[in-house]
Order: C-alpha cells, then structure tokens, then sequence
C-alpha cells in the first residue's frame, strides 16, 4: 500500500499538481511557437501570444461518430476525451517590422488511455479522410519528462515530445524528418 501512495504522490509532482495529465491539460493555456529548420538552425516561423484550450467533448467512437448510449463505459470514455483548439497568428520566416501574420487554427481529439498517456487524432469532421485520423501517442513519464512518439505520415516522420514543466507551464515538441520537410516545432 505503502508502494501506491508513493507512486501517486511521483504522479501529483510529475503532472504538475494535478493527479492525470487530462486534468493537468484542461482549460486554456496561452503560448508562443518556434519553428526552425532542423539542419541549419534558420527560423520558418513563429507565433506569439496564441490560444490553446482543451475542452470536455462529447464521447466520440474511433469512426468519429458521436455516442448515443449513456451507459458507463461510454461516460468513462467521455470523461477521458479532451478536443484541443489552438488559435492566433503564425508570422513566416524572420520577423522584421514588415511581417505579415496570418490567422490560423487546429484542433485534435485527446483520448487519455491512462493517467499519463494521451492518442492524439486530428479533429476534422467536414474531411472525412483526416477526421479522426490518429495523428501521434503523448506520454508523460515517471521522471515528468515525456517520452517521444513517433508517427510516419508518407514520407515524413513526427517525433512529438510533452514535458511538464511546473504546475501551469508545459513544453511540447515536434521533430519533423522527411524528403522534403526537416524542421522543429516548439
């Protein structure tokens, strides 16, 4: 018994005060983004002061449907499931006082499959090819640094990393390798 509390008591300071990661990441969060290329280090944009909110969704099945049965399982699945949105403006390349930025959004479904753990698909349901889509696993480890995830998409491969870093500041990270993208996203 002795074994589970210290186990739980690593996961409270490993999830930054919180005791799962989808609660950790619930509600909204501010950040600003770099993107870099991998082999010389030159910026291919940024943003700044953008939006990230995760919200409660409606249970969703693996096909993109929404549930209709309340039984337990599927409220389980429902607690477990967060849609991420982020919103603001990407500048591409240096930015310099001639900069122009443009408006963006994305949105993902996160289904925790444990405490620590979250799929990632993308959230598109006017694309019935990209919708629901799993896009890369996150995974927080017992050390709170995340484990890296791999996804092949044709020829490009993502590394996607999370790291909590205090009870209100993350870092997620994504390494994009292939025939014609090489560059970091942070």
């Amino acid at each position: 018994q002795s074994t589970l509390i210290n186990a739980m008591k690593i996961a409270v300071r490993r999830i930054g005060g919180k005791s799962t990661l989808r609660e950790f990441l619930q509600g909204t969060w501010k950040f600003n983004r770099s993107m870099t290329h991998t082999e010389n280090g030159r910026s291919l944009g940024s943003v700044h002061n953008a939006t990230a909110t995760f919200s409660p969704v409606e249970a969703v099945t693996q096909n993109g449907n929404s549930t209709t049965n309340t039984t337990n399982t599927n409220t389980e699945v429902q607690h477990q499931q967060l849609l991420y949105r982020e919103e603001g403006n990407v500048i591409f390349g240096k930015v310099s006082a001639n900069s122009t930025s443009i408006s963006f959004y994305r949105e993902y479904l996160y289904t925790f499959i444990s405490p620590t753990s979250a799929d990632v698909s993308f959230w598109r349901p006017n694309n019935e090819e990209e919708h629901m889509k799993f896009f890369h696993n996150l995974q927080v480890s017992e050390e709170g640094v995340g484990a890296t995830s791999e996804h092949l998409c044709i020829d490009d491969l993502y590394r996607a990393t999370i790291q909590i870093l205090s009870d209100c500041n993350f870092n997620a990270t994504w390494v994009v390798d292939g025939p014609n993208k090489k560059y970091t996203i942070k």
